[in-house]
């Protein structure tokens, strides 16, 4: 009796081991993970969750919304859905952004107000949104396009005497916000100007876009991965050489899977936007860097998500899907994040 039990248990671990591998090489199942994802997500964002995250990360109310909002856009845009559910969970997210709650968080008294983290994320989720079929039910498209013009006036304001690298807190910048906020911004020439701004400030040997300007020598994985991205994502016409170095500095490749140093001497050295550290590799930058090389086209995003969703032991359950035993819900989001690009 006892080797049978063994028997089926083994074979349920092989069959839920071969399903978390084959997820992101299998439509069907990547969809099916992405659906239930959502579902979990927008679930616990709805009964008040993003506040439990903004108690343990300086931005997570906006940025769980932000990065819900962008991937349902993402993934209903690849699948051609226009679903009123799908509406709803993105306005939901919006809403949460533009509330008196979020806004608390950042310094009305500096240029831009809010800051570019607040302007910049949220102005990416407005013009990706209004750009998608699925805007076209929004019940609240007039609030969209009004704090999206809004944004983009602050901005150009911000940078009309100056093209700089513009403040997320007092006196605290951070070139990948100004980089999400560039994704969104319509004016071609002032967005040109001021990303040649920031890269010729760099003083990194390999002239990669640094970290902060506290040193603009210092590159990290977690911010580079996703400053990549935004690079491909507003056309820099250098991008493939710059991904090069990327790999270069950050990527280490074990059996396809592309493992990211979070500190270029490889050390543990971490904090919240690093998430875990382990053996010199950061989780959000690895996980970033699955986005980031599947906007490339690299066939190595999928394996590298393929081994995160094994071993962060996925669970499906009503339709619903979570991670890590429902204990780190900004892990989810950058998964489902980087799940969509697949």
């Amino acid at each position: 009796m006892l080797k049978r039990i063994s028997k089926y248990i083994g074979f349920l671990l092989l069959f839920y081991t071969i399903l978390c591998l084959a997820t992101p090489f299998n439509t069907t199942l990547r969809n099916r993970s992405i659906k239930n994802q959502i579902n979990y997500l927008s679930g616990i964002l709805d009964k008040g969750y993003d506040d439990s995250i903004q108690n343990r990360y300086p931005e997570g109310k906006l940025f769980s919304n932000a990065l819900l909002a962008l991937s349902t856009i993402e993934f209903c845009g690849n699948n051609g859905i226009v679903e009123n559910k799908y509406v709803e969970i993105i306005d939901n997210c919006i809403k949460r952004i533009q509330s008196k709650k979020t806004l608390e968080t950042f310094n009305p008294n500096i240029q831009p107000q809010y800051g570019i983290f607040y302007n910049g994320w949220s102005n990416f989720v407005y013009s990706t949104y209004q750009k998608s079929p699925l805007f076209e039910q929004s019940a609240i498209q007039e609030e969209v396009r009004k704090e999206s013009i809004a944004i983009t006036e602050r901005i150009t304001q911000t940078l009309k005497d100056s093209i700089r690298i513009l403040d997320s807190y007092i006196a605290a910048q951070w070139p990948a916000d100004n980089l999400i906020a560039m994704i969104s911004f319509s004016n071609d020439s002032l967005r040109q100007n001021w990303l040649d701004g920031l890269v010729d400030a760099s003083e990194h040997p390999d002239r990669m876009i640094f970290h902060s300007t506290s040193d603009k020598s210092e590159v990290r994985g977690s911010s580079s991965a996703l400053i990549t991205y935004s690079l491909q994502e507003i056309g820099y016409k250098n991008i493939d050489a710059y991904n090069e170095i990327l790999r270069d500095n950050f990527v280490d490749e074990f059996l396809g899977v592309e493992l990211v140093k979070e500190n270029q001497n490889g050390s543990n050295e971490s904090d919240y936007d690093s998430g875990p550290v382990v053996f010199g590799y950061g989780a959000s930058a690895t996980i970033m860097n699955i986005k980031t090389q599947a906007s490339l086209h690299s066939s190595k995003a999928k394996f590298t998500y393929a081994a995160m969703n094994f071993i962060s032991a996925p669970i499906h359950c009503f339709e619903t899907k979570y991670y890590l035993f429902k204990q780190e819900p900004m892990f989810d989001l950058f998964m489902l994040w980087s799940s969509v690009e697949l």
